[in-house]
């Protein structure tokens, strides 16, 4: 508080002004033209402390791609040179730097705060646990006049000290936002009331998905180097490779996939800390080239096309987006019966359950979907189906509006 208090006196003083990388001209000083005659445009800055790319910076960047004909102004603070700034900066009005210590620094709070009087911003979106903390101090110390919504992607319950539990009981949050309604469910249980829950899925742009495009995606997959020849049944993994995501569950149960099914091969897209300890895993129970590591790839959508089953065999999961798009690529799915997986997976209807943990579950499951095509295919139509009419990217666009729009109202 001291220290910010000498940074408030050195900015009255004029001493220093907040860097910003670029802010090219907006797409209007307060209104646009739509399908209203004139609508006010809503300034928003995003702020997500990543350097890396995941599932939450997919999201960022698929509300601000698929809202550029809507009403939104969007700006966004984030690390220098993140891949999530690279992703979307031909789509945002301006940019401003997040420093590493952002979280704890009254000084980049200051430079965000001045970032947003000098362009207007009206609402602070922060999208992890970092950016929570900020945005909470930013806006208690300088900017208390500004809404301020945090989007909550993970499970994990609300810790019991007196600061963690400050930044969601006070109402310094206007609005949270859960992936799923596990996630709602554990924000409330930890005392934030329902009505400043709400709940936004994670949404994937649909791409195409024809036969023809899946036949081509699996002959590209065929060809991946590494992969030993005469593979028939492809099982995909897509996500980082962390402890939380079950991947040494998933080799175990391929192990005894493969014994009964040689022809079956597991491809693991992603990169993270646990990539040495998982391919000596797979190196010790699997033979050469049955498992293979393709890293961080752009094409996941054309991997799921390829593949036979797309296996997400999480322990611990707020929702898991890219099973939406699995089903978009009408892909057949396996997943854990977790925390917010079931809100997509519907058993034996949307695709197939399995206890979090279980290798002998999970191998039951492939080894079903292995030798049932007929089954493969109506569970991939199935969640198709409801994907399409449930999960598309304009559905969490506008009900992100919808929240904007209403905590907006409810100040004025």
């Amino acid at each position: 508080k001291i220290l910010a208090e000498a940074v408030l006196k050195l900015a009255s003083a004029n001493c220093f002004m907040a860097p910003v990388f670029w802010a090219p001209p907006s797409r209007s000083q307060q209104t646009m033209t739509g399908s209203s005659p004139m609508q006010k445009i809503i300034k928003v800055l995003h702020i997500d402390s990543s350097q890396n790319w995941g599932g939450g910076q997919s999201q960022i960047a698929t509300l601000i791609r698929e809202s550029k004909n809507l009403p939104i102004e969007h700006h966004l603070a984030s690390p220098k040179n993140s891949k999530l700034y690279f992703k979307v900066r031909s789509h945002v009005s301006g940019y401003t730097p997040l420093g590493r210590l952002g979280a704890i620094s009254p000084l980049s709070m200051f430079f965000i705060s001045r970032y947003c009087q000098k362009h207007g911003i009206k609402i602070l979106h922060a999208h992890c646990g970092k950016s929570h903390t900020f945005a909470y101090w930013l806006k208690k110390f300088f900017m208390p006049g500004i809404l301020l919504v945090v989007h909550r992607r993970i499970p994990a319950k609300i810790r019991s000290n007196l600061i963690s539990r400050k930044k969601f009981i006070d109402d310094l949050v206007t609005r949270f936002i859960a992936v799923s309604n596990y996630i709602k469910g554990v924000l409330m249980s930890g005392g934030v009331a329902e009505s400043r829950v709400t709940t936004i899925r994670s949404s994937k742009k649909p791409f195409s998905s024809t036969d023809q495009e899946k036949r081509s995606a699996r002959e590209s997959l065929q060809r991946t180097r590494e992969l030993s020849s005469n593979g028939e049944f492809f099982i995909l993994s897509a996500s980082r490779l962390v402890p939380d995501k079950g991947l040494f569950i998933l080799i175990e149960a391929f192990r005894r996939l493969v014994r009964e099914l040689p022809s079956a091969r597991l491809l693991i897209a992603g990169e993270g800390p646990l990539e040495s300890e998982l391919k000596l895993a797979a190196k010790a129970l699997t033979e050469s080239g049955e498992v293979v590591f393709l890293g961080f790839r752009k094409d996941v959508p054309d991997l799921l096309l390829g593949a036979d089953v797309f296996a997400i065999p999480s322990l611990s999961e707020g929702l898991g987006s890219t099973i939406v798009e699995a089903m978009f690529a009408r892909t057949a799915v396996v997943g854990s019966s977790v925390e917010g997986i079931p809100e997509l997976i519907q058993g034996e209807s949307t695709g197939l359950l399995v206890h979090p943990g279980d290798a002998e579950g999970l191998y039951k499951a492939l080894l079903r979907l292995s030798t049932d095509k007929n089954l493969r295919l109506r569970l991939a139509d199935n969640a198709y189906q409801w994907a399409s009419s449930s999960c598309g990217a304009e559905i969490m666009v506008e009900k992100t509006l919808e929240v904007y729009k209403e905590i907006l109202g409810q100040k004025s």
